[in-house]
């Protein structure tokens, strides 16, 4: 075996009214994403907790969006956001935060997480209803799974 390894896996996409989610590359080191996310789209609040904790690497190749986190350690629970652009590159997400975006224009997005999925360590809390007040839009598209979720709790609540 020579320094240059091939790594033949071929990327596995998921499409849906949303847009699409493909992973690009994954092992139990790592896991590498591309997502395209319509207008209107929200994605999360997802979180990889123990005993396999994931923190995030993300970034907008194309698009706008507006990145939410909120730190499932902090008694608060406040709800952190920020715009993302291409020129802002990479952003990382540790590990205590759930994470989510909503597409403020169709966008073109990368993730590199570190450690494989694993779902039993998954969570997904719901913030779809206070989206329209805390982003003040009217469209929140929502994957069933992401709707179905439990509202995020309330603080000082598990």
């Amino acid at each position: 075996m020579g320094p240059f390894v091939r790594l033949d896996r071929t990327a596995h996409r998921r499409e849906d009214n949303r847009g699409w989610l493909e992973v690009l590359y994954e092992s139990e080191a790592m896991v590498l994403k591309r997502s395209f996310s319509k207008k209107g789209v929200f994605r999360g609040l997802h979180v990889q907790r123990a005993p396999s904790p994931q923190t995030k690497v993300i970034r907008v190749v194309e698009g706008r969006i507006v990145d939410i986190i909120v730190d499932l350690d902090d008694p608060t629970r406040d709800l952190k956001t920020t715009t993302l652009i291409p020129a802002d590159g990479w952003v990382r997400i540790d590990a205590q935060y759930a994470h989510g975006f909503y597409a403020l224009e169709d966008t073109l997005f990368e993730y590199v997480c570190d450690g494989g999925y694993d779902e039993a360590s998954e969570a997904a809390y719901s913030i779809a209803d206070r989206l329209p007040a805390l982003l003040g839009v009217e469209t929140v598209i929502l994957s069933d799974k992401d709707r179905a979720a439990p509202p995020l709790p309330a603080p000082g609540a598990e």
